[in-house]
């Protein structure tokens, strides 16, 4: 996570506070030598203690509901998985949960950059994050959760589209921002499509379904054995479709480099390094996890969808898309009209065959 501007609270979320916590809970350590606050909806900040490990302390989301306890219930999910080690170590730890201030406290890394932060910094994301990342992501969506998903059905994810676009004269006439109009003549075009996403979806895997760059952690020094990735904020994770994970990341590998570069007529220079890491990416994830071209097909729309959900978000936020929210709107609705064409536009040529033995 990154560093956040906000500053109210700081006496909540000041040393002696994670301190007074951290010895409520029965931490082995609880003595703070720093507290950085991160970016996020709800309290969050990132503790070094005095033997030089970290901690994450996760205060309730008030603006949701006081009583979430979603990212608890997921990480004891995967607890339940029997992921192999490595894999599970690229997945936070939930060491204890604070029943007064109900702060749950996480395991954490040093300070490490994001996935944003390295596609703002660099167009090319080291090969080694993206096998090692689709690695991890392989594994969790091949892990059996038969049993599992039963005893947790109000964990079933659906795609973030509905399905259907027909909205109201209030709707309508309150649309969020001036270029609502555009926005939703889009999504009406592509309401088909979005209905067809529905049908074809099933809940075999359990997934993160929030990849976003800030999600995606990549520690500087990876010190022994530990992969080079760690997924963080688990609260909208469930049961879906597992290529929707890789379609949304491969979504967020797009936008990154949108928000890089100018788009000039005839220029195609811009896509090189999306057809790089797009191509890294899905090679690692079908080497270790068989992709069909149906499945590849969803992948590409679900990374439209990806697009068109940060057009939503542009839209509630500032209300209006600008250059970045036409790009999506413009991308998105292809990707999701036409995935065929776009597989092969982003991996530059014929998808690898998947290795056996």
């Amino acid at each position: 996570m990154r560093p956040s501007p906000r500053t109210e609270d700081e006496e909540l979320v000041s040393r002696a506070s994670v301190g007074r916590i951290l010895r409520a809970v029965g931490h082995r350590v609880h003595e703070v030598t720093s507290v950085t606050r991160c970016i996020s909806r709800r309290r969050v900040v990132l503790a070094r203690l005095a033997d030089d490990s970290f901690v994450l302390l996760k205060w309730p989301d008030e603006d949701i509901d006081v009583d979430n306890d979603y990212e608890t219930t997921m990480l004891g999910l995967l607890d339940e998985l029997g992921l192999p080690a490595e894999v599970r170590a690229a997945i936070p730890r939930i060491l204890a949960v604070d029943r007064e201030t109900r702060v749950v406290v996480v395991d954490a890394i040093p300070p490490c950059l994001s996935l944003h932060d390295l596609l703002t910094n660099e167009r090319l994301v080291p090969e080694s994050h993206l096998r090692a990342l689709a690695r991890i992501l392989a594994s969790l969506h091949s892990s059996p959760v038969e049993g599992i998903r039963e005893r947790h059905g109000d964990r079933m994810l659906g795609p973030p589209v509905p399905r259907d676009t027909i909205v109201s004269t209030r709707e309508y006439a309150n649309g969020c921002g001036l270029d609502f109009d555009e926005y939703l003549r889009s999504m009406q075009g592509l309401e088909p499509r979005f209905r067809e996403l529905h049908d074809r979806w099933a809940p075999t895997s359990l997934i993160h379904f929030d990849l976003g760059g800030d999600n995606i952690l990549f520690p500087a020094e990876p010190q022994g054995d530990a992969l080079p990735v760690r997924l963080i904020d688990w609260e909208l994770a469930g049961f879906g479709d597992p290529v929707y994970d890789v379609g949304f990341l491969v979504g967020q590998l797009f936008l990154g480099e949108m928000r890089r570069v100018r788009f000039t007529v005839g220029s195609a220079d811009w896509l090189a390094p999306v057809q790089t890491n797009s191509r890294n990416l899905l090679n690692a994830y079908s080497d270790a996890r068989a992709v069909s071209d149906e499945d590849m097909e969803r992948l590409v729309q679900y990374a439209g969808i990806a697009l068109l959900v940060h057009c939503t978000v542009r839209l509630q936020q500032i209300g209006a898309l600008g250059r970045i929210g036409h790009l999506c709107l413009h991308f998105g609705k292809r990707f999701v009209q036409h995935p065929d064409v776009v597989s092969a536009l982003l991996l530059g040529g014929p998808r690898r065959e998947r290795r056996v033995g």
